[in-house]
């Protein structure tokens, strides 16, 4: 099976295959998707890739199943994509906090 995962920092979707059929247009309700009165974003209804996807090629088009690489071990891109910024931010606050502690919460 052929899954696609987007690549921001190349602006493409990385390809991966799995072990597994295809199950063509009919393929059944994933089972990770719960009810939403809004519906879901990207990130809640992507398939998750599996465990032991094989990385095989890259392309500005999906093929398979698009889905996402929740552990973060496959697919990584050279900016260290999403969570990679989010990490950063968090440091980001973390030490403008720290700092205003320091300084007694004095500003200059």
């Amino acid at each position: 099976m052929r899954y696609s995962v987007w690549n921001p920092g190349q602006r493409q979707f990385d390809y991966y295959d799995a072990a597994g059929d295809d199950v063509g247009a009919h393929a059944p309700k994933p089972t990770h998707l719960r009810a939403r009165a809004l519906g879901s974003t990207v990130e809640q209804a992507a398939w998750p890739l599996p465990a032991g996807a094989r990385f095989v090629g890259t392309g500005v088009h999906a093929q398979g199943r698009v889905a996402i690489d929740r552990a973060g071990a496959l697919g990584a891109s050279d900016d260290g994509g999403g969570l990679g910024l989010v990490k950063i931010g968090l440091l980001v606050a973390a030490g403008v906090v720290g700092a205003k502690v320091l300084l007694g919460g004095k500003s200059r």
